[in-house]
């Protein structure tokens, strides 16, 4: 019925119940109510929820079914047999479907009643009736938890077996383009390095403790070769739990996913040049030692910035001796076992300590072991070249946190980036200043490195509160901001900022200082009042003034200016701002306003020597190969970059006009445009503008321009130069009866006319425009002109430059390519209320120019697409068409997914690519899919030598030691970097279904590159996810001033559409 229901290429869809090791097989089924959902046009998210619905209530029926015969065959204190407890994991291969329509059914005959309970209640009952094995080849593995042949395994264990016997565990390989069979525990068992070898079992022994119920064992465990029982601990380990405790244990395994990591297709049947190349990275080394881990709970919690002080006390007290590595909240990895901290026996403490505020606290912290790390799980997943889907997250991250205690130690942490304030830090404005400081990471691929970069942060100047208003926001200390230009924003600023108020007056706590959180600007002091209770009994009011000159014989010196409401939200707690400071170094997760990231940009790029250079200072300052803690934990850190080989693509043979042209270090010049589209009938209107702008010859200018790229300008059909935004609509009505493409000048001063235009033209009229900031209007000249003409000429559906057919790579000679770029925009940390964008953006023209977008509204920070499977099938009806056929191949580049959500977005959006496409041709057919990861968010850097000025050059592609020793994943630097070190784009294929060689990739990936209709230069990722985040700016505008109930979205995703009218006559009016 559902999408769940149906069957791809005669393998069944995995659950969305599926959440433990077993698996109920469900025949797959047909209905004439499946076939009519199909032929209305039922959204892939409206059935999933529909066949979810219908899942639970099949659920609860057959449970209360099955109530009485569960009791009767089964009792929670057996002990299952080696066969029968993976009997609901383990889908017989007979039962696979063939390809065809599907239908819901219910349990075949042989379907145990344990395995429907385990299904539905999550219990993972144990299963009393026995299958027939099945016949397997030596060495072969069915179970994670199965022993080799040679075990006696085939009758069930006692309890007391159970406790002296050993258990065998043993990882096959995980590797092959193919998708997987969730059918067969060969496909979700942990790869290599995930906590255990592959193919050589391992012994470990079981607790000694009396079981009920028993959890398998951590991969992080059972990756040892020998774990003493006293070692192991109830998250960590193989642990029995019983009545309300029961539950599993922390646990390595890698999410369920349907498919596998491409693998890389080595050749060198692509031109290219060898060089090598620095990167910012240093080689490492590490012992294969085992790592105690803990688990420090405080109480109380807060505030954070004290548990790194009471750790220390705890450590200096009871473990002066032992070397302690702690990540500042409540994981601390230990060199040695603590003292007094057993698998069983927690420690506990208590910790007298004078606050921030001069307050005394007591805090209880109470340390618990949670197992062990084992480092050599990191080589085995090195040497074996284990799979992107399963990375020993644990292991890399106590080396993560090994690492940055000595930079704990100097700067402010803020997430992975560590910052100090400079000597002259760059005045960002708005209250802001630029600090800078250092990035590092463990990377471990072939080998093992740090990836060591500097950062930049905008942190909040530590100033008083007056000097802030003044200085920052030219404000008048002494009237209230409410009717001063300018005061909305400092409002902005104050709100949610950290505040030290200084008490003042003759009482016993004048002098003290106490930190606060800024909840926003309230009324001045001489007006606000609050309660007061008099030593008689009564209560009055009193104004903030009167209070303090009173209760603290404190005279205001700005009684008119505004108090802040700090601390609580159910208390009120007001303070005039003159007794209030900024609390230093608190890094704000906020978003900077476009003149401070401007500002910022401007002064941290750097060219690449001078970038190097600070990077070798960071190194310096941090010590990393003399560091005696390092070595101590087996750690040894190169101080020398690394070198890495590297090639040279060549550039694509561009056709502009009527001539061909070949990039010179990403960049090309053209004349005239390869399709130019005539602009006959056309309009200019400039909305609340200052007239005194020469708009006769921006004009004038315009059309001279148009004409010599080919575009054949007439003069405009009407001009309004004195229009007002309130009346802005109307006009456009009026407009569109004799033009279709308006410019419109925007005022400098209406910061949202730009999102207004695009609502009326957009949403509301249907008429293409293009916005030109007053600021421009005043100051073009030809070659601004050109590049607003470029955009022009690709909204009226024109082709600027295309890709020679000759030089095309090879995957796009054949045609009938859809190239498809994705990207979800999510709001910053402080707005709360704002939902993520997300927009798939698809190729509808053989030349792989002209695109057509589709938007999306869903919840905030969620990164997968929810309606990527109804957004890609209304990109294939378009294609269709448009082309009267549909491709044979699609191309993803889906931009801002992290390395932990690789195997979400192959779950969830890959398959949504292969559901779209079968719901449009049909069940058989299945297109050639390459699915890429766009990484822009990372530190990577590569540079030319320590000494050059310059950056490496467009084309250059690094696919070896710092990428995946096994998978097709690789480095591109596309363009030419106009100011800085120019950043690469990493790359990472997790389909590719074609099996294109990775030179082709590559080569694909550069190509794409040139195709960007903006500018006649290369950018620095694929065309296709450049106008993916355009979308997104554009959905973003058109959604401006609009509320969403947030809840609603997490139910029903809004699609976002702009007016048919318009898409007839143009599908790239985002750009």
């Amino acid at each position: 019925m559902g999408k769940q229901g149906k069957k791809k290429g005669g393998k069944k869809e995995p659950q969305k119940e599926e959440s433990t090791s077993s698996h109920v097989s469900q025949q797959p089924s047909t209905s004439a109510q499946d076939e009519e959902e199909e032929e209305v046009g039922l959204t892939g998210a409206a059935r999933k929820r529909k066949e979810k619905k219908e899942l639970k209530e099949k659920a609860k029926q057959t449970l209360q079914a099955l109530q009485s015969t569960r009791k009767t065959t089964t009792s929670v204190s057996e002990v299952p047999s080696e066969e029968s407890s993976r009997a609901g994991s383990e889908a017989p291969s007979e039962a696979k479907p063939e390809p065809g329509p599907s239908k819901q059914a219910t349990p075949p005959p042989d379907l145990k009643v344990e395995e429907i309970i385990e299904e539905f209640e999550g219990l993972g009952l144990p299963s009393t009736k026995k299958k027939k094995p099945k016949k397997k080849k030596p060495g072969e593995v069915t179970s994670p938890t199965e022993a080799p042949k040679a075990a006696p395994a085939q009758v069930p264990p006692t309890a007391a077996a159970q406790e002296s016997s050993a258990a065998v565990v043993s990882c096959p390989p995980w590797s092959g383009p193919e998708p997987a069979d969730l059918s067969s525990p060969l496909s979700w068992g942990p790869p290599p390095g995930k906590g255990r070898p592959r193919g050589r079992p391992v012994q470990l022994p079981s607790p000694q403790i009396p079981t009920t119920r028993t959890f398998p064992l951590s991969p992080s465990q059972s990756g040892a070769s020998s774990v003493p029982s006293s070692a192991l601990s109830p998250t960590s380990s193989s642990v029995s739990v019983s009545g309300s405790e029961r539950r599993p244990p922390r646990s390595l395994e890698p999410v369920l996913c349907r498919y596998k990591i491409p693998m890389k297709i080595p050749t060198r049947t692509v031109r290219a040049r060898n060089i090598t190349v620095l990167a910012n990275y240093l080689e490492m080394s590490f012992k294969s030692i085992e790592i105690s881990r803990y688990d420090i709970n405080f109480s109380p919690d807060r505030p954070k910035k004290m548990l790194p002080i009471v750790f220390q006390q705890v450590k200096k007290r009871f473990y002066a001796s032992d070397l302690i590595a702690f990540d500042q909240m409540k994981n601390c990895y230990s060199l040695r076992p603590l003292k007094n901290v057993t698998a069983t026996e927690r420690f506990t403490t208590t910790v007298d300590l004078l606050d921030q505020n001069g307050r005394n606290m007591t805090f209880e912290v109470t340390i618990k072991s949670t197992g062990v790390v084992d480092l050599g799980n990191i080589k085995r997943y090195m040497v074996e070249r284990g799979s992107s889907l399963c990375h020993p997250t644990e292991e890399i991250q106590c080396i993560d946190v090994i690492l940055r205690q000595g930079a704990l130690e100097s700067y402010v942490k803020a997430g992975r980036q560590f910052f100090k304030r400079p000597a002259n830090p760059v005045d960002l404005g708005s209250g802001y200043e630029m600090w800078t400081g250092l990035f590092q990471s463990a990377i471990f691929t072939n080998k093992s490195f740090i990836n060591i970069d500097v950062a930049h942060k905008g942190f909040p100047k530590a100033q008083s509160m007056i000097d802030c208003l003044v200085k920052d926001f030219n404000l008048d200390p002494y009237r209230p901001i409410d009717n001063q230009r300018g005061g909305d924003n400092f409002a902005t600023f104050v709100k949610g900022l950290k505040v030290v108020a200084s008490l003042v007056g003759n009482t016993a706590t004048a002098g003290h200082k106490r930190e606060f959180v800024c909840n926003g600007v309230v009324g001045p002091p001489d007006k606000l009042t609050f309660p007061i209770t008099e030593s008689d009994g009564r209560s009055r009011k009193l104004t903030v003034a009167e209070y303090f000159a009173k209760e603290k014989q404190y005279r205001l010196k700005y009684p008119h200016l505004n108090c802040l409401w700090v601390g609580s939200r159910e208390r009120c707690i007001y303070f005039p701002m003159e007794l209030l400071n900024v609390s230093y170094g608190q890094p704000l997760a906020r978003q900077l306003n476009e003149m401070q990231v401007s500002k910022m940009v401007k002064e941290a790029a750097t060219p690449p020597d001078e970038r190097l250079a600070k990077i070798k200072e960071v190194i310096s300052n941090m010590q990393y190969s003399q560091n005696k803690d390092f070595k101590q934990f087996g750690l040894e850190i190169s101080d020398k970059f690394y070198t890495v080989q590297a090639k040279i693509l060549d550039p694509p043979v561009l056709e502009v006009g009527n001539a061909k042209v070949t990039p010179r270090k990403g960049q090309w010049q053209a004349n005239r445009l390869l399709k130019a589209e005539a602009l006959q009938s056309w309009g200019l209107i400039a909305v609340d503008t200052d007239p005194r702008i020469d708009y006769d010859s921006m004009i004038s200018l315009i059309i001279s321009t148009g004409n010599q790229l080919g575009m054949n300008v007439s003069k405009p059909k009407f001009v309004n130069l004195g229009a007002r935004m309130t009346s802005l609509h109307g006009i456009l009505m009026n407009a569109y009866k004799d033009v279709r493409f308006v410019f419109v000048i925007v005022s400098a001063r209406g910061r949202d006319d730009y999102h207004k235009v695009k609502q009326m033209a957009e949403r509301e009229v249907g008429i293409l425009t293009q916005c030109i900031r007053e600021m421009t209007a005043r100051r073009i000249n030809q070659m601004t002109a050109k590049n607003i003409l470029l955009k022009v000429n690709s909204k009226l559906m024109g082709v600027n430059q295309a890709i020679e057919h000759n030089t095309l790579p090879k995957c796009l000679r054949d045609g009938n390519v859809m190239i498809v770029g994705a990207d979800v925009t999510h709001p910053s940390p402080d707005q709360s209320n704002v939902p993520s964008i997300a927009a798939v953006t698809a190729s509808i023209d053989p030349r792989c120019y002209m695109y057509n977008i589709e938007l999306s509204v869903q919840t905030p920070k969620k990164e997968m697409i929810v309606e990527f499977e109804d957004m890609m099938f209304d990109h294939l009806k378009v294609y269709k068409d448009r082309n009267n056929s549909l491709p044979k191949k699609i191309f993803v580049f889906r931009d801002g997914v992290s390395e932990g959500q690789f195997a979400q977005v192959m779950n969830s959006e890959l398959q949504a690519v292969q559901q779209a496409y079968q719901r449009m041709a049909g069940q058989s057919r299945k297109p050639e899919i390459l699915f890429l990861l766009v990484q822009k968010r990372h530190h990577t850097r590569l540079f030319c030598d320590g000494t050059s000025r310059y950056n490496v050059e467009p084309g250059t592609v690094v696919d070896t030691d710092i990428v995946h020793a096994s998978e097709l994943d690789f480095y591109l630097v596309s363009h030419q970097a106009i100011k800085g070190t120019a950043r690469p784009t990493r790359y990472h294929a997790v389909c590719n279904d074609g099996k294109i060689p990775d030179d082709e990739v590559e080569q694909l990936t550069y190509y794409l590159c040139h195709l960007y209709s903006r500018c006649m230069r290369a950018v620095s990722y694929p065309t296709p996810t450049y106008y993916a985040h355009l979308a997104c700016l554009r959905a973003r505008s058109l959604t401006h001033g609009e509320r969403f109930d947030n809840k609603e979205l997490e139910r029903h995703p809004k699609r976002l559409h702009v007016l048919d009218k318009m898409l007839q006559y143009s599908r790239m009016f985002f750009v």
